[in-house]
């Protein structure tokens, strides 16, 4: 599902990397030389993100004294794409693209594969992969703004928060139940989602509701009825108002124009 490697050594172009799943990253830390596919040849500049797509071999050439490579199937890269709307998100493995990381950007990138590396190491389970990932491209690929300005150990709380987010939404409502598990109090929990994500607990609970609720209208065979039951509401009727309400529309006018 996921792989994490450090590279380092001689290469030369006519080995390709081996990667086990489709969606591939090479992070250049340190190295001379260039990578080459089809489309071209690019250089190895320190401190440069690659985000290469599927289609063709990646070949090195050069010396690399350290990088990342980071290749991860599409079902952990679902998980972003439903955060980032955007067609520069859906269009970041299209095509090779890179980004090139400033001094304080490349500290943060690469104490984040760090502990990448540990928590696969830790055999996290998807749902949490999958919520590092979307954070690990929103910020390298520079589709989450306001990440920048954050700290690595804001970085690490927003991580954090999301993956509890991620498993709780459906059942748990409660500022203090989301506290407890940021290891923080209500009120500074409070505090940091506004500083940092510009929502409250509600808000983003309710996005995330409303967002899976629109997963499974249109990707599953439930019945309105096990939607709500499946997302946490007492009620249909309390589910289908709240949908009307977030959508502006109702969810048979939904189902039907999508």
């Amino acid at each position: 599902m996921i792989q994490l490697e450090v590279i380092t050594g001689h290469y030369k172009s006519e080995m390709a990397l081996p990667a086990n799943f489709p969606m591939r990253i090479l992070v250049v830390k340190e190295a001379r030389g260039c990578l080459r596919m089809n489309s071209g040849d690019y250089d190895l500049l320190n401190g440069r993100i690659f985000f290469i797509p599927e289609e063709g071999l990646v070949r090195l050439d050069g010396e690399v004294i350290t990088a990342y490579w980071l290749t991860f199937s599409s079902v952990l890269y679902a998980e972003f794409l439903l955060q980032h709307l955007d067609p520069l998100a859906k269009n970041l493995f299209l095509k090779l693209s890179y980004q090139d990381l400033d001094e304080n950007g490349s500290k943060k990138t690469f104490s984040l594969l760090k502990q990448l590396q540990k928590e696969i190491d830790a055999q996290k389970d998807a749902a949490y992969l999958s919520q590092y990932l979307s954070l690990f491209l929103g910020y390298t690929a520079n589709l989450d703004g306001y990440l920048a300005a954050l700290s690595l150990d804001e970085l690490q709380q927003v991580l954090r928060f999301r993956a509890i987010l991620e498993q709780f939404y459906k059942q748990e409502r409660s500022i203090k139940f989301y506290a407890e598990g940021m290891g923080i109090s209500p009120r500074k929990l409070n505090l940091f989602l506004d500083h940092v994500l510009g929502k409250s607990l509600s808000a983003l609970i309710k996005d995330r509701i409303m967002r899976e609720a629109e997963e499974l209208l249109l990707h599953s065979d439930y019945s309105v009825d096990e939607i709500a039951a499946i997302l946490g509401f007492e009620r249909t009727s309390n589910f289908t108002t709240n949908f009307r309400r977030y959508k502006g529309i109702s969810v048979n006018q939904f189902t039907l124009q999508e």
